[in-house]
C-alpha cells in the first residue's frame, strides 16, 4: 500500500476475517510464501470488502486530467448547444 488511505469496516466483517486469514495461510513467508505476495493479496481483500477504496493512488487521476477533462466536456456541450441553435434559427416558416 502506498500513502494513507482511508480505511472503512468491512461490509460483512465475518467474511473479511475469514478471507484474510486464507490470504495469510496461503503466502506467509513462515510457510514458505513471499511476503510482498502476502502484502498484495491482503490489499486485494480489503478492496473486496470495501475496507480501502478502488483506485490506487497510482491510478488517481490528476488534477490536470480532470481539468482537462473539464475543458473538452464543456466544449463539447458549447458545439452541441451551438448546433441545436443554429438548426433552430435556420429553419423556415
Amino acid at each position: 500500500m502506498t500513502g494513507p488511505q482511508r480505511r472503512r469496516p468491512p461490509r460483512d466483517p465475518e467474511a473479511y476475517k475469514r478471507d484474510r486469514r486464507q490470504a495469510v495461510l496461503r503466502h506467509h513467508p513462515d510457510k514458505g510464501g513471499d511476503p510482498d505476495e502476502m502484502l498484495r493479496a491482503l490489499e486485494e481483500v480489503d478492496r473486496r470488502h470495501g475496507v480501502l477504496p478502488r483506485m490506487s493512488p497510482e491510478t488517481t487521476p490528476s488534477a490536470e486530467q480532470v481539468a482537462a477533462l473539464a475543458v473538452t466536456v464543456l466544449a463539447g456541450a458549447a458545439a452541441v448547444g451551438l448546433s441545436v441553435a443554429t438548426a433552430l434559427l435556420g429553419r423556415r416558416r
